[in-house]
Parts: structure tokens; C-alpha cells; sequence
């Protein structure tokens, strides 16, 4: 009792100067738990060079925390890792599901294993315990760009380790600019077996709709996932860029019709405005294409300054929580509320400990979780690995929104917001 207190008290200090708690994990550079000598030989060989290793996603299931590590550029040994919740702070990196089948070379022609997942961003876990993930199969992004596996849905049985199912995407889904940067997991009654996927493609933007009951999967073209020109510039701890990324990140939220399809609420990363449209035109593939640009609508947007790479939502809030790159921390929306830039507030920030936010999950417990990595300083300009570069950092959701605009709203105010939004298609 004393102890909840005690981090009660702490915690509403930070957040009044929107901060948050000191870091549960953090790392000045990745390293991973190697066997044996191993680290040594894949230091001589090139397999590990450890300041080309940036951790980009995060998700939580049980006492195991997923930790993405993208192939930006040479040298990253696993994409796909996980670490202890109950760990010590600066604990390696564990490869998922096991060194063998994780492990990939630069030199690589193919994989070995199905369960290999060469490179990936943002992972999802379904209520079947189900780890999704969508491999890019590409290596050194950044320079030699090398393709070793066809890029694939990787689904993964979190109770056993073991590998379900590994889709390996057509042709005709993709394009040359395709980069697949999350993938979110809709769950269509009971049973685990009639499941959807969808898959934003930011690089070429476009939405990749994945239905496992079908094994097949189809492309969705729409002029809201393209980027917002005047969103385009950045300037993250001190480095400025230009991005054109199209649409990265979405959620799925109850629709509020009765029917077993819910709404997509997603966003460009280089935009500050927010997008819905309901799965019942993602999920037919004929009605995707030929309807799916008079079903989106346009909710609002989130202000100036405000482009997220990633987002989640929180069931039990009715919250959606975004990444904020140019402000160095996360905001947060009640979907009960209209959406403006004062609904919309940085509930967390930080100038340092929050340089860069790049990925933020909700548990199924509301506790929110969000993973730094200063991203902007390690495509383009440099790093200081005397210094900690990553953190990850986690907080209740309740606690985070107490007495911002994210709190439930009265009847009064969500009436009025139910009359004054639009409907859902």
C-alpha cells in the first residue's frame, strides 16, 4: 500500500511538468544475450555491429516485452526480440523465438527457417495470443539495400513458441516503394480463426488487407493515405529532415453500429489530421476498391506540429495515444470528444528521455507503454554511445489522463459529441 502511494505521488509530479517516470528499461547501445563465444565471432565477422542497432517497436504479452530492431544497416544479428518486464534495466536482448531461427547474416541469400523474420517495425499481440508480424525481408536499408526473403506475415503462438502460419505476399499486393511499417488484428467473433489483418504501406501508400481464413490477401488504394506536403518537415534533437511517409500507423475501434465490423482510425505519419472508415469496405475486396474513398472521413486534426509515427488505443478509456516526434512526447484523444487541436493534448514530454518517440502500446491491462530511440540522430547525423539513446517507459492509463481533455467526458459532453461527429459507414 505504501508503495502505491508513494509511486502515485512521484507520478503526478512528472506529469504535472509532463514528464514521466524514470525509464524501465533503458540502454545507452543494444546488445543481445549471446551463447557461448558467439558475440566475439560475430564481432570479427560483421554479423554484430553494435552501434547500428536501433530498436523501433515495442508490445507487451505477460511477463515478455517485444522489441523490434529494424535492418536499417549492416550488422543487426535478430529483427524480432524480447525482454523480461521483470528484467533488470539494462538487460540484452533475447531473439524471438530462438537464436537459430532469428539470426540472419548481411551475406544471407534466403532464410532457413520460416520462423525467420529478417526485418520488422511494429508488431501487434491478438487476444488469441497470437504475436503478428509483417516482415519486410530486407537488410541495410539504409545504404545496400538487399532483398534476402520475399516480405511475409509471420504469426507466431505466444504460448508455445511456435510458428502458425507465415503468408508470403504477392507481387500484385506490392510496389518497388513499399515499406509495411505495423499491422493490426481484427478478431471476427468467436474462435481465432476468422481474423483479418491490415497493413499500412507507408512507402507506397496504400493499405494491404491480409484475411487468414481466406489465406489471401489484396491492396487498397486511397488518396487519404498519402502525406500532407505541409507536414513534411521535422526537426528532432536538433537534426531537420523532409519525410513523405504515407499512412503508418492504425487501430481498430468498436463501430458504433451494431455489427460485427469495426472502425479503422488511421493517419499518415507526415500529417497532422486523423482518418476513419469502417471494415466493412476493407474486409470485400471488390467493395475496397471501388468504395473505399467515399467511406473515409476526415475526423479532425491533432495541430500544429503534431505527426505520429505510431498509435494505440485504449478500450477500456476510449483513447487513442500517439507518438509526437516533433514535441518529444505522446498525446492522447477521447474518441467521446470532437476533435481539435485542445482534445489532443501532450500529456508526456520530454526534451531528452523522449527524443523521438517511436512506437506506443497499450497493454491488456491500460498501462501504457512507450519506446524512445532518437531516431533523426542515427539516419542523420550521429550518435553519442556514451550517453542512453533508448528507452522504454510505462505508466497506467488512467493515471496518465487524469485531468487532461482524455478523461471520460460527462453525459452531457459525450451526447453532444455523439450529435455533432459523423457516423460511422
Amino acid at each position: 500500500m505504501k508503495a502505491a502511494v508513494i509511486f502515485s505521488v512521484f507520478l503526478s509530479v512528472f506529469h504535472n511538468t509532463q514528464g514521466l517516470l524514470p525509464p524501465r528499461f533503458q540502454w545507452k547501445i543494444l546488445d543481445y544475450a549471446w551463447e557461448g563465444h558467439a558475440r566475439e565471432a560475430a564481432l570479427v565477422s560483421g554479423a554484430y555491429i553494435p552501434e547500428n542497432n536501433m530498436p523501433t517497436g515495442i508490445t507487451r504479452w505477460k511477463n515478455k516485452l517485444f522489441i523490434t530492431v529494424p535492418r536499417w544497416k549492416k550488422g543487426v544479428p535478430s529483427s524480432l526480440n524480447y525482454i523480461y518486464v521483470n528484467g533488470s534495466q539494462t538487460q540484452p536482448l533475447n531473439p524471438y523465438p530462438s537464436w537459430s531461427e532469428a539470426f540472419v547474416s548481411d551475406k544471407s541469400c534466403c532464410i532457413s527457417s520460416n520462423s525467420t523474420v529478417v526485418s520488422t517495425f511494429r508488431i501487434h499481440v491478438d487476444k488469441c495470443d497470437r504475436l503478428w508480424v509483417v516482415d519486410n525481408g530486407v537488410a541495410d536499408m539504409t545504404k545496400a539495400l538487399k532483398q534476402i526473403a520475399a516480405p511475409a506475415i509471420v504469426v507466431f503462438d505466444l504460448n508455445n513458441n511456435r510458428l502458425i502460419h507465415r503468408y508470403v505476399l504477392e507481387d500484385e499486393v506490392l510496389r518497388d516503394s513499399s515499406v509495411l511499417t505495423s499491422i493490426v488484428v481484427d478478431i471476427i467473433g468467436k474462435g481465432c480463426d476468422n481474423t483479418y489483418a491490415y497493413i499500412p504501406d507507408m512507402g507506397s501508400n496504400a493499405l494491404i488487407v491480409y484475411s487468414l481464413g481466406g489465406n489471401e490477401a489484396w491492396r487498397v488504394k486511397n488518396h487519404y493515405f498519402h502525406f500532407d506536403p505541409h507536414s513534411g518537415v521535422y526537426n528532432v534533437g536538433g537534426v531537420k529532415f523532409y519525410w513523405s511517409d504515407g499512412v503508418s500507423s492504425a487501430v481498430l475501434v468498436p463501430s458504433r453500429k451494431t455489427s460485427s465490423y469495426r472502425d479503422l482510425y488511421f493517419h499518415p505519419t507526415s500529417s497532422t489530421k486523423q482518418f476513419r472508415m469502417s471494415t466493412r469496405l476493407l474486409r470485400d475486396e471488390s467493395s475496397a476498391t471501388e468504395n473505399s474513398f467515399i467511406g473515409v472521413q476526415v475526423l479532425g486534426d491533432r495541430g500544429p506540429l503534431s505527426q505520429a509515427t505510431a498509435c494505440d488505443y485504449d478500450h477500456s478509456n476510449n483513447v487513442i495515444f500517439y507518438t509526437q516526434l516533433s514535441r518529444n512526447g505522446v498525446s492522447c484523444w477521447n474518441l467521446d470528444r470532437q476533435m481539435t487541436a485542445g482534445n489532443v493534448p501532450l500529456v508526456v514530454s520530454d526534451c531528452t528521455i523522449l527524443e523521438f518517440p517511436s512506437d506506443v502500446k497499450i497493454d491488456k491491462d491500460s498501462n501504457l507503454w512507450i519506446l524512445s530511440n532518437r531516431q533523426s540522430r542515427f539516419l542523420y547525423g550521429s550518435m553519442d554511445f556514451n550517453q542512453i539513446n533508448f528507452r522504454v517507459l510505462t505508466a497506467p492509463v488512467g493515471t496518465i489522463i487524469k485531468g487532461t481533455a482524455c478523461e471520460r467526458p460527462s453525459a452531457v459532453e459525450k451526447a453532444l459529441s455523439f450529435i455533432i461527429r459523423p457516423k460511422s459507414q
